[in-house]
């Protein structure tokens, strides 16, 4: 893993981004414990870094303290997925309707570009650069809904969202099915056509909701231990 490059954004602010990525792509999987020693060597930096970096990881949902000492990324159960994504189906579907009523030109064109940067980074192998475009392309999506209320609500509920992307990512061909569904939603956007955009992005989480719902089930057949710690590849 590389070392933590001192470059415009705060230290702790890169080490934190670097652990959502991992969370996101599944390099730390639910339940793998964060060892700060073992991140400070790393990232290459100190531990007050690594510790202000999981506490605000805490603050999101995405680590959880151990009883015995230490963290671990949280691990969702079954029911905690399925209720999230009950609620991120709607507001992702209001949010697509909003957006095609109410976006800008400019905010449109973004979200095309957006849409190249999906397929590129599938082309290239996925990683964190298909998790950085998925992330953007919801992010113009609830800015571009012109409900404020309605964007706080979505960027308030990321930190879960997180978790589980990483979860039904993990699901094999999901990655380019998840691509091919944004490109839809995208175009329907583009058509001006609200109705088609609101059901292409519920069927879209309706379909994330399932790959996880076979990864956790999964998960929980196979699951005999405690995750333990896990390096960032």
């Amino acid at each position: 893993m590389n070392k933590i490059q001192r470059i415009a954004a705060p230290v702790r602010e890169q080490v934190e981004q670097h652990l959502r990525a991992a969370i996101e792509t599944g390099d730390l999987p639910p339940g793998a414990r964060l060892i700060e020693r073992e991140l400070c060597e790393s990232f290459g930096v100190s531990r007050p870094l690594v510790r202000e970096a999981l506490r605000r990881l805490e603050s999101d949902g995405l680590a959880v303290s151990l009883p015995v000492g230490g963290m671990c990324v949280t691990r969702l159960s079954l029911d905690d997925a399925l209720e999230i994504y009950a609620v991120r189906k709607e507001l992702e579907g209001l949010a697509a309707a909003e957006f095609t009523l109410h976006a800008t030109e400019d905010e449109r064109a973004r979200l095309k570009t957006i849409v190249g940067d999906l397929h590129a980074a599938l082309d290239a192998g996925g990683g964190r650069p298909l998790i950085d475009a998925k992330n953007a392309f919801y992010s113009i999506m609830a800015r571009g809904s012109g409900n404020a209320f309605l964007a706080g609500v979505l960027s308030n509920m990321h930190g879960r969202i997180r978790l589980l992307r990483g979860t039904s990512l993990s699901t094999p061909g999901r990655s380019a099915l998840m691509v091919a569904e944004l490109a839809e939603i995208a175009d329907a956007i583009l058509a001006r056509d609200p109705v088609r955009a609101r059901v292409l992005a519920e069927t879209h989480v309706a379909n994330a909701m399932a790959a996880t719902r076979t990864s956790l089930s999964a998960e929980d057949v196979g699951d005999t231990e405690p995750a333990g710690a896990a390096r960032i590849a």
